[in-house]
């Protein structure tokens, strides 16, 4: 598959998940390193992780949110190209061989997994919406996979911007990769996560990524 690809993991609280993430990527033979970064879990995801002689692990004594997460992962990194992928997409993992397959396609670029519609209904849209509004103002482009969490780019591109804290993470490096020049390839692939329901705790959990990402968004407004 050509280049070697370093994969980030941020996990916190991802005890029921996980392992059957890292089992999915474990014999791809273009990734050559697994960095998991314990975001100060609570439950026994550092437990379960610290006996996998196949990965990298990081822990954080206390959680700091995602972007946080990714910044003291980057410093571990060996290889030309990074992928972050999310800590609970299980056996779907392996999906990411479909990204993998178009970094020799373009010289400078980012290639994100645009996922398929959701199981069930979670939220109303509301974030996604928002932010594909915000980006096509700032950059005159479209990006349906704005919020991808499931992504690859060069290390030194990553490693040239600064990286929001929590769930702003996605927006920001989408963004500044059209302002550099670089192509944004969306592809599709059959990747899943936990899906949180429009129930109370889905609700807040998506109330703190429109709260970060709403922040992001009016923190770049500001440079327009």
């Amino acid at each position: 598959m050509g280049e070697n690809i370093s994969v980030i993991i941020p996990a916190y609280n991802e005890s029921d998940y996980i392992l059957r993430t890292l089992e999915s990527l474990r014999y791809i033979e273009s990734i050559k390193e697994i960095i998991v970064v314990d975001d100060g879990s609570t439950d026994s995801t550092y437990k379960l992780l610290k006996p996998l002689t196949y990965i990298t692990l990081l822990k954080k004594e206390y959680n700091s949110g995602k972007g946080s997460a990714v910044r003291h992962a980057l410093d571990h990194v060996n290889n030309k190209f990074v992928a972050f992928l999310d800590a609970d997409i299980c056996e779907s993992a392996s999906e990411i061989c479909k990204l993998i397959e178009y970094i020799n396609q373009c010289d400078k670029a980012i290639i994100i997994g645009k996922l398929t519609a959701p199981a069930r209904k979670g939220g109303f849209g509301i974030v996604k919406g928002l932010s594909v509004k915000c980006f096509k103002v700032m950059t005159s482009q479209r990006v349906d996979s704005l919020l991808s969490g499931q992504r690859i780019m060069p290390l030194d591109f990553i490693k040239s911007i600064e990286l929001p804290s929590g769930f702003g993470l996605e927006f920001k490096i989408t963004l500044e990769a059209v302002r550099k020049g670089y192509k944004v390839i969306e592809v599709p692939v059959n990747m899943r996560h936990r899906e949180t329901g429009r129930n109370i705790s889905g609700f807040m959990h998506r109330g703190k990524q429109c709260i970060a990402i709403i922040d992001t968004m009016r923190n770049e407004l500001k440079r327009l």
